[in-house]
């Protein structure tokens, strides 16, 4: 079976979420190795839009996807499938067509981010957690010896990889649930970073100059750091004495039109945790946000801020 390129299909009930982040995540995991396919038993027929914008944020690709139809996959002429995942509760349960060359099956469950509501910020934690379980669970079976593939067990295999990690108790926030809004080109963002990872911590980065968030999204983020916009517009390297951004007179609406227009107005980085969300600068804000260090942290301009316990370093 491994001489050849891999066919993998997900499934889903609207191939609008789940499984249209589970073949874009697979398209670069799996490259050179798989073809990833998606498709949906009742499909919405569009591609949520948090779906593809998490997705670029990390950097997996977008081009192609289109929420579709399980039956173009079974019909003569179509793909043949090597494995078929089911990613939701709903299409575990549906009765799939027969599906040609008896492909390897398995339910890799994971609650609907689309279903979770409240503020954009909440929306698009809940498609990010769900690409992270997705990709631990891709990330698995992509590195499975290929030899694996010829057992009679693997399918056991398959459905362990599904329950290694509880993606189906809700979408609780853990200590680990992190974004940062990142410009990897400021000493400041990429401090707070090194201090994030230093708690043991991946967070999810977003390079918000490459994916900047939506208008709503900023206005909610700044509701909840219990900033002003004119608090987050940044003066230096950016055009804000050209767009004449120190009047004050100017209204909210006209500064976000502004920041949307120039996204590096917006001054770096913005972290969210379940703790809250922060502008930090200096970058040791971030540690309000974060479980306990784990031991030195240094900045690049060499000043110490957490001595080798994971203690904060005194200043002044």
């Amino acid at each position: 079976m491994a001489d050849r390129m891999l066919n993998v299909l997900f499934l889903c009930t609207g191939n609008s979420a789940r499984s249209i982040l589970a073949e874009s995540i697979m398209r670069k995991e799996g490259a050179g190795r798989f073809h990833a396919y998606s498709a949906g038993s009742h499909p919405k027929g569009v591609v949520n839009p948090f779906a593809i914008k998490v997705l670029q944020a990390l950097k997996y690709p977008t081009d192609g996807l289109r929420s579709k139809s399980w039956d173009e996959f079974a019909v003569p002429g179509a793909p043949v499938m090597d494995f078929i995942f089911t990613v939701c509760d709903a299409a575990a349960g549906e009765t799939c067509p027969l599906w040609p060359g008896h492909p390897m099956t398995a339910h890799w469950g994971i609650e609907d981010p689309a279903a979770v509501e409240g503020t954009d910020i909440e929306k698009e934690a809940a498609f990010v957690l769900a690409a992270r379980y997705m990709k631990n669970r891709i990330s698995a079976f992509v590195n499975l010896p290929v030899d694996k593939f010829k057992h009679l067990s693997f399918n056991a295999e398959l459905e362990d990889i599904g329950n290694r990690e509880s993606a189906r108790e809700g979408h609780k926030q853990t200590p680990n649930d992190v974004i940062i809004y990142h410009n990897p080109d400021c000493e400041t963002s990429r401090n707070t970073l090194a201090m994030i990872r230093n708690a043991g911590v991946e967070p999810h980065v977003i390079e918000y100059l490459k994916c900047p968030p939506t208008r709503l999204l900023i206005t909610q983020l700044l509701k909840r750091a219990g900033l002003t916009v004119r608090q987050v517009l940044r003066e230096k390297g950016t055009p804000y004495h050209d767009l004449g951004l120190g009047d004050p007179s100017l209204s909210d609406d006209a500064l976000l039109d502004a920041i949307g227009a120039h996204p590096i107005l917006m001054n770096r980085p913005l972290v969210v945790s379940p703790k809250g969300v922060r502008l930090c600068r200096p970058s040791e804000q971030v540690l309000d946000l974060l479980p306990p260090q784990r031991g030195e942290f240094v900045k690049e301009d060499g000043e110490r801020v957490i001595d080798e316990h994971g203690r904060r370093v005194a200043t002044g």
